[in-house]
């Protein structure tokens, strides 16, 4: 059974939705700096971020009076995948007018669409840029509002983000000083995923500033629920919601898949773990998280190590919540990953094709930043041959400018966090090996 949301479902929610993490936003705000949302796919960022864009009353509980000066931009990253900057700046533009708009700010909806429609009369970046500057100018110096902008599902963007989006960023904060930031919705940090260079004009104001999702949220979870069982004209026992509570570890997707999937049965389900595992939807939520993990990660669940070596060697499995003091947090997932086989002795390969990169038949490319994917391929089309510092960095960074930005503690940098992606033991390498003094090799 598929329900069909409201456009703006998420205003119906109870004000108190998610308070714990929305109350972490509040430090980053004051500052006026800007801040990642990390959590497993699925665990209800959207969810925070649709919040504070189209709930007043959520804004309401959280920031009280000084809501009416806070304006969230809600910008699905999804649209504009695998877009050029001018696109993206445009999307940013028409978010900003239409969220004004939707907010029933008449005077300044006015104004940003004038700027918008000045910015669309010539299709240059430039001009984009211009106008999104002279929007955010007005809003925050005239009108005297802090605006938001939320990247929900922003590593769509990260393969062919730019040094420049970041760059940008920096320019409008320096207009709009403490009256302007960004917020970040991401399935991991962007410190382990974005290349150092191209973040670096906005390090400062977004590194380690992290905020992660707790997997279960009492409050909204009731309400999905019920919102469910009125769809569906039927309500369930309490002991079952409980139960699908407990299997699901409360995680938002799941927990709402398994309820829907339930309350659509005629008759009596006599073991619902078993039932939910046989559930493609299911799978497929428990498919994307496994599929975020780390190859290192997803070794240290199936042996089920200790909670303080999960901690100390393996943190974002503890912060996401995927990992407590009793073991994994949600029943479902510990059940799955019984089936699925890891990866232990497979080839690394180049697609040129596709221009994939391949751990056995397994594309991993979309786990990789641009240079960690150039990177990598380089290291592929030469396999088993010692390559120097200066080799690489030649072969990757080509042009003589970027080259000068890549020092020696960069590029070990991006082999480090390459490591992380595709060995299984990072300390222990099988692919990528380093000659001490002499450079790098990869090996099968």
């Amino acid at each position: 059974m598929q329900l069909t949301p409201l456009k703006y479902f998420d205003s119906l929610y109870p004000a108190a939705t998610r308070k714990k993490e929305i109350q972490q936003f509040i430090p980053y705000l004051e500052k006026g700096l800007s801040s990642q949302l990390v959590g497993l796919p699925g665990s209800g960022k959207s969810n925070i971020f649709r919040l504070l864009s189209y709930n007043k009353d959520a804004r309401f509980e959280n920031f009280g009076e000084y809501e009416k000066y806070l304006h969230f931009v809600y910008i699905d990253c999804s649209e504009i995948k695998g877009r050029p900057l001018a696109d993206i700046t445009k999307f940013i533009l028409i978010s900003l007018a239409f969220s004004l708009g939707e907010r029933r700010f008449a005077e300044e909806s006015k104004e940003i669409n004038q700027y918008l429609k000045e910015g669309l009369e010539v299709p240059d970046e430039m001009i984009l840029f211009q106008s999104l500057k002279k929007s955010l100018d007005y809003l925050s110096i005239e009108k005297k509002l802090t605006i938001h902008l939320l990247f929900d599902k922003f590593d769509i963007l990260i393969p062919t983000i730019t040094s420049q989006f970041f760059t940008n960023l920096r320019v409008l904060r320096n207009h709009a000083k403490y009256r302007f930031g960004s917020i970040f919705s991401l399935t991991r940090p962007l410190e382990e995923t974005i290349d150092p260079l191209l973040l670096a004009d906005y390090h400062d104001l977004v590194a380690e500033n992290v905020i992660y999702t707790t997997l279960f949220d009492e409050v909204g979870m009731n309400f999905r629920l019920s919102y469910i069982e009125k769809a569906a004209r039927k309500s369930l026992d309490e002991k079952v919601k409980q139960e699908i509570i407990k299997l699901s570890g409360g995680h938002a997707k799941i927990a709402k898949l398994s309820y829907e999937a339930i309350i659509s049965e005629e008759n009596r389900i006599e073991n619902i773990e078993e039932y939910l595992l046989k559930r493609p939807t299911i799978q497929g939520a428990l498919y994307e998280i496994w599929n975020a993990l780390l190859p290192s990660e997803q070794i240290a669940l199936k042996k089920n190590i200790s909670y303080d070596d999960i901690s100390d060697l393996h943190p974002y499995l503890t912060a996401s919540g995927l990992f407590g003091k009793d073991g994994i947090t949600i029943p479902l997932f510990a059940n799955y990953i019984t089936t699925v086989p890891v990866e232990s002795i497979e080839k690394i390969t180049y697609d040129e094709e596709r221009n994939e990169v391949l751990v056995g038949g397994s594309p991993i490319t979309d786990r990789l930043s641009p240079s960690e994917f150039r990177l990598l391929r380089f290291l592929i089309q030469n396999k088993e041959r010692l390559t120097s510092k200066d080799e690489i960095i030649q072969s990757i960074w080509g042009d003589q400018k970027s080259q000068e930005g890549v020092t020696d503690q960069a590029l070990d940098q991006i082999f480090y966090r390459l490591r992380k992606k595709i060995e299984q033991d990072p300390a222990n390498p099988r692919y990528i090996h380093t000659i001490k003094g002499k450079g790098y090799k990869l090996s099968d």
